[in-house]
């Protein structure tokens, strides 16, 4: 009966630290996709560097110009860390974004859905250019809100 009794216990801590597993890889597995998918590219035409961004369905991704940027969520933050053969002309440039009164945050907050593209102006002083920096930005859904950190790096070349 005591070898029944020990199989039994080491059986029901087996099933708990599997059950606790499992929890885990289901609740990390939802906060680590991705709400946003970003599209770094060249627009030779206007001489930019476009920054798309995909928003997930029910989810929001704030702006950069925001209403009560000290008060509210945190705005989209594109960063510059390393320049060559390239030089940023003017500030980034974003569509006009909704602007809504949150009930969770007390204001109004600038915010897109679906998609976007912020766009940076820029000379190329060279031949061939290279840009790499980061993007910071939070997105919410009605129930919660995730804080991202997206590194990105592009090559530029010069247009005939």
């Amino acid at each position: 009966m005591e070898p029944i009794k020990s199989n039994l216990i080491s059986l029901s801590k087996t099933l708990v630290y599997l059950l606790i597993l499992y929890l885990i890889l289901i609740t990390g597995n939802t906060f680590s996709q991705e709400k946003v998918i970003w599209e770094i590219s060249y627009n030779k035409l206007n001489s930019e560097i476009h920054f798309k961004a995909k928003i997930e369905k029910g989810w929001h991704l704030y702006a950069i110009y925001v209403p009560s940027p000290e008060d509210g969520p945190l705005p989209t933050s594109i960063q510059f860390h390393k320049k060559k053969g390239v030089t940023l002309k003017d500030s980034l440039v974003q569509h006009s974004p909704i602007i809504k009164y949150d009930k969770n945050f007390g204001l109004d907050l600038a915010y897109y859905e679906d998609t976007t593209t912020f766009r940076q102006p820029i000379t190329i002083n060279k031949n061939k250019g290279y840009l790499n920096g980061s993007i910071d930005y939070m997105t919410c859904n009605d129930k919660m809100c995730i804080p991202y950190h997206y590194p990105f790096e592009i090559k530029i070349n010069r247009p005939n």
